[in-house]
């Protein structure tokens, strides 16, 4: 059944004169009360005619407020508004479905209900475009193009195609209509209208000077979105595009913070600056899309607009704390060694050096923490690792193997033999160093577990002394013990150091 308000405004294709040779109602298969006008049936199948019965329903409200007592509408199409390229990009596949609309056509002009998103409920934009104020009026390719004599060309898809066969034959009739009153009578358009009492209002209107409705506006949408994650689509009535607005900036946080922490300090300002860069980016999007979207027309209360700034300010407090706390916040989790491996006694056949002036290697390894002589000869290195709250030793010890196997060298041991009371694993590397001469790397870690931290005993000799050195690698973990941590102090060379 046609809705009861429409009967006073019912659909006349013909009433400008017969579109074929023939009525319509002649030509249609099957028809009946239910069909949208006479001979329907000829250009829309009964499915398509109950979804746009709903459509029509549901934007006739607001095209009651607009349409005069001796004005007649000629059709009512589906169709969707082909939006500008940047509004494509912000929306991507969504953008079509976001500007569908309810194609009004009468005798005088064309109006323009914006749909919701499921294309069944009418939203709050309601625009018209008279046909004295329109230049060029034609559809190709299933896209309704329309040139106005003052103003952006305008387009919109038509996916039905009854539709465009019944467009295309009914535009003849209006072309005799456009710029009737010539160029100086045209009025730029679109016209925008209110939705709640049709009255002419400004493009993307603040208030209504009429019936004194306030709108939603882009710029309180563009300071919520720069506030808080989601607020700007939000207080434009698009909460599953808030949530997920939200869910992406505090992904996108967290992994910025992650790479904060597992950065090295000198490259903490590339990390910065490829973080600042996507959430300016982000942030970006974020306004352009929220201000697309409350471009609408979207009535506000009073106390719902006061609501969205208290929600700015806010909001705005939170993301500055979480901004600026983001250095100490790295600073304090970033991973660090907080302990050392000494030997102490004055009987010790052990003496070592924290100064990497003394040492014959590695003093340019920001891992190495000390080196250590045994009365025997023999030196061994002392290197710490930190783990970060994803690293856990046992994928460091998987991948020091691979690191190993990459080097060329042998693995005589791979195994978990630490003297007690410590605990870890260690590794044996056969090889050959630069001359070719045979040599052996005995490699132990050390689980400072209470802390997260590595810490690595190197021993290097030629292979024959092989199990000597490994030796004096396990006395000297049979002897250590923690300390506080004790980094190296950088000083200059000493030749005459560890003789």
């Amino acid at each position: 059944m046609i809705p009861a308000g429409a009967r006073d405004h019912k659909i006349e294709p013909e009433y400008l004169g017969p579109l074929a040779d023939r009525p319509l109602a002649e030509t249609a298969k099957s028809g009946g009360p239910s069909d949208l006008f006479p001979g329907a049936s000829t250009f829309l199948s009964a499915r398509v005619q109950r979804g746009r019965l709903e459509q029509w329903r549901a934007a006739l409200p607001l095209v009651g407020r607009l349409l005069r007592q001796d004005e007649h509408v000629l059709y009512v199409a589906h169709g969707m508004e082909v939006p500008p390229l940047l509004t494509c990009v912000a929306l991507g596949y969504m953008a079509m479905t976001y500007h569908q609309v309810v194609l009004v056509l009468t005798d005088s002009r064309l109006i323009e209900v914006l749909l919701g998103v499921r294309g069944k409920k009418a939203g709050t934009r309601v625009r018209s475009y008279p046909w004295s104020s329109v230049r060029e009026l034609k559809i190709r390719f299933g896209r309704l193009s329309l040139v106005p004599v003052d103003g952006k060309k305008q387009s919109w898809s038509v996916p039905v195609r009854g539709d465009k066969k019944l467009l295309d034959l009914l535009l003849k009739r209006l072309h005799p209509r456009l710029m009737q009153e010539g160029a100086t009578g045209a009025r730029k358009v679109p016209i925008w209208h209110c939705p709640q009492c049709g009255a002419g209002v400004p493009a993307n209107p603040k208030s209504c000077d009429a019936c004194r409705t306030e709108f939603r506006t882009s710029r309180l949408a563009a300071a919520l979105s720069l506030a808080f994650p989601g607020a700007g689509l939000l207080y434009a009535g698009h909460p599953f595009l808030a949530f997920a607005d939200f869910f992406g900036e505090v992904v996108l946080y967290g992994v910025f913070l992650l790479m904060l922490l597992q950065t090295e300090p000198d490259g903490i300002a590339a990390v910065f600056a490829v973080g600042g860069i996507l959430f300016f980016l982000t942030k970006l999007e974020s306004v352009h899309l929220s201000q697309i979207l409350v471009s609408r027309s979207k009535p506000v209360t009073a106390s719902a607009r006061t609501g969205y700034g208290r929600l700015a300010m806010i909001g705005g407090l939170m993301s500055a704390l979480l901004v600026v706390g983001v250095l100490p916040l790295a600073g304090s989790a970033r991973p660090v060694v907080d302990r050392d491996l000494d030997i102490g006694g004055v009987e010790s056949a052990w003496h070592g050096s924290r100064k990497t002036g003394d040492w014959e290697v590695f003093s340019d390894d920001k891992t190495a923490r000390s080196q250590w002589w045994h009365s025997s000869g023999h030196r061994v290195t002392v290197f710490a690792y930190p783990q970060g709250l994803l690293e856990e030793p046992g994928e460091f010890r998987s991948e020091f193997r691979k690191a190993l196997g990459g080097q060329g060298l042998t693995v005589a041991k791979d195994d978990a033999d630490i003297p007690a009371p410590f605990q870890g694993f260690r590794f044996v590397g056969l090889g050959t160093n630069k001359s070719g001469v045979p040599v052996s790397i005995i490699h132990y870690f050390v689980v400072d577990g209470e802390n997260h931290d590595l810490h690595h005993i190197l021993a290097a000799v030629a292979q024959e002394e092989g199990e000597d050195a490994e030796k004096v690698v396990r006395d000297f973990i049979g002897h250590a013990h923690w300390i506080g941590a004790a980094p190296p102090e950088k000083t200059a060379p000493d030749p005459a150091a560890a003789q």
